[in-house]
């Protein structure tokens, strides 16, 4: 579909904001600004805009879209040592929508410590209260058209005070709840976990039904590109730009401070320059806003230097503390009376749930999973874990290769982090560790899937990163994927966790009436020793797609980049709006936050706050 404008249209209209980026976050900002028709908004967005694409639009083939290179980034991690030097694959969604056009749909939220904890970091205004505003601000949520009893025993019982009912993101409970959640839900009560009706509300600790980002009138995708720029794409001061590589945001002497005056990217082969009068806001993602500001200028001098780039602000913080959520599956054959992703391999099976679509029903309807349990330290450990996990939230326990070359005020910051993290873990109301079921076998590689067996997966996740990782440019070049450099399991915290996590999904395994649906466990086979289980996790682990904080929000002097009205450090006008704002990785799939951090962008633009 064409542009909403072209190059020549954008650099010679009188911008007063230009947004970097028509993601998650940016098509929110830029969405908000134009409500105010005497302000003109422009969008540079180096995808195109996905309007019909079934990949994109039928949440049963979410997944379907990773390496597809029209859809995403399909970017690529550095060797990761603590993982037999695996590279990592990091899809990124390429397109008006950013990562909410590729992602599983997941909504979810984290506690009111997790959030609060930004507050304590230095970062005023910013904590559960004034997030939940935001949330809501964002949210649509759906009718709950389950009975009485199904809510209790599904464990979904929102409380309409938590929840939005006017935003243009539609948040609603999956239309397909197989026997295999309730089962879930029985036998982990069994281990210790229980019910949590309402896990949206700031405790989300225990077991229930997750919500979807799907329009549950057309069953499709709600994400940004639905949202927030469909209905607004025929405002005359909005103008948006697809197929527009950033390459550098020029900057200009204001001052003791820097004023960002235009921004050149590529289009077509060609390199243009537009203005924006008042703010340009970034809102390129964690991986791709440090690469911007490095190409700008921006960031430690040093690594500047290197790549013959003239520093213009010394910010060393610029691509630094980047966290990420990691897990490990356990993956077990089913009962072959379930419906799991494996009907789609047979012609008959596939066209059974097309013609369940056509009427909105069926597991084309939604993501293939509704089980979500936020466990803490205190049922995956024993007290002895939980205070040796507490110790190694520090700089000293992660590999000597890490914080070798770090710079004095971003250990500070990681350190004030990690004080944050040993809270968490002995916090009952605060996840330590996430189950989630896909509903199938999860794709791995090298694994071979009979289509005529039925699978399922649980995938378990560490909620808060000990490790802490990199992202820098490789070279000047603005089309040049970046360094992307985890140090996934560099704290061994992380690895005890998720083995901890992984032990507790084998017992669930074996534990009734959820074991009363499994046939044999396919990996691991359960009778592994911790160590063993080590081994297996380092193989087989695989990012959440979460990653944050390569530009923190945090004072200065603690390696932040931007502080809490989210401008830039050294500028007078350039912001970043998306999630490597996010000081600390917090339990839940980000996704809900990143609406949250648009909205509130745009309000502390427009000075509502």
């Amino acid at each position: 579909m064409p542009a909403l404008t072209t190059a020549e249209e954008l650099v010679s209209s009188k911008l007063d904001y230009l947004v970097v980026g028509g993601g998650t976050a940016g098509l929110v900002v830029a969405a908000r600004l134009s409500e105010d028709p005497s302000v003109t908004v422009g969008v540079l967005e180096a995808g195109e805009y996905h309007k019909d694409e079934p990949k994109v639009n039928i949440p049963g083939m979410m997944g379907s879209g990773l390496m597809d290179l029209k859809l995403d980034w399909a970017l690529f991690s550095e060797p990761q040592k603590h993982l037999n030097n695996r590279a990592m694959f990091h899809p990124r969604g390429k397109g008006l929508g950013g990562s909410s056009l590729l992602n599983f749909l997941v909504l979810l939220r984290p506690g009111k410590a997790e959030l609060d904890s930004w507050e304590d970091l230095g970062n005023p205004g910013w904590n559960w209260e004034n997030m939940l505003k935001y949330m809501k601000k964002s949210e649509s949520l759906g009718p709950n058209n389950l009975s009485e009893k199904d809510t209790v025993r599904y464990a979904a019982i929102p409380d309409a005070l938590n929840h939005g009912s006017e935003g243009p993101i539609h948040h609603s409970f999956p239309a397909l709840v197989t026997p295999v959640h309730t089962a879930i839900l029985d036998s982990l009560e069994t281990l210790g976990l229980p019910r949590n009706s309402d896990a949206y509300s700031g405790r989300p600790t225990g077991a229930f039904l997750g919500m979807n980002a799907v329009d549950p009138s057309t069953m499709t995708r709600s994400y940004a590109g639905s949202g927030y720029y469909a209905p607004n794409i025929s405002r005359p001061n909005l103008l948006v730009l697809t197929g527009a590589h950033a390459a550098k945001v020029n900057l200009e002497s204001a001052g003791d401070l820097q004023r960002a005056v235009s921004v050149d990217f590529i289009k077509d082969g060609k390199t243009f320059t537009v203005a924006a009068q008042k703010e340009i806001i970034l809102s390129t993602g964690s991986f791709q806003t440090p690469q911007l500001l490095e190409l700008s200028g921006v960031g430690d001098k040093d690594i500047l230097s290197s790549h013959g780039i003239k520093p213009i602000i010394d910010l060393p913080g610029v691509g630094e503390n980047l966290q990420d959520h990691g897990f490990v599956p356990v993956i077990v054959e089913a009962d072959n009376s379930l419906d799991t992703i494996e009907v789609y391999g047979s012609p008959e099976g596939l066209a059974r749930q097309q013609a369940l679509y056509e009427e909105k029903k069926g597991m084309l309807s939604c993501f293939p999973a509704s089980f979500f349990a936020f466990v803490p330290a205190s049922v995956i450990g024993t007290r002895a874990d939980v205070q040796d996990w507490e110790a190694k939230a520090t700089l000293k326990a992660s590999a000597s290769e890490v914080f070798q070359n770090t710079k004095p005020e971003i250990k500070k910051g990681i350190q004030k982090g990690y004080e944050a993290l040993r809270k968490f873990v002995d916090d009952p109301a605060t996840p330590t560790s996430q189950i989630m079921l896909f509903n199938g076998h999860f794709p791995i590689p090298g694994m071979v899937v009979d289509p005529a067996k039925r699978y399922l997966t649980l995938m378990n996740v560490y909620s808060h990163a000990y490790a802490r990782g990199t992202v820098h440019i490789k070279s000047t070049s603005p089309t040049d994927p970046p360094s992307i450099n985890p140090n996934y399991f560099s704290n061994p915290a992380d690895l005890e966790i998720l083995v901890k996590t992984l032990r507790f999904s084998l017992n669930l395994v074996k534990t009734v009436p959820f074991n009363d649906l499994v046939v044999k466990n396919i990996v691991p086979s359960g009778n592994e020793t911790d160590e063993e289980l080590k081994e297996i996790a380092k193989a087989m682990m695989s990012t959440l797609f979460h990653p944050v904080a390569t530009c923190s929000m945090s004072p200065k002097d603690n390696g932040g980049v931007v502080d809490s009205k989210l401008l830039v450090y050294g500028t007078t006008n350039l912001r970043v709006v998306d999630c490597s704002v996010i000081p600390l990785l917090l339990s839940a799939n980000p996704q809900t936050l990143a609406f949250a951090i648009g909205e509130k962008g745009a309000d502390i633009i427009k000075g509502a706050i």
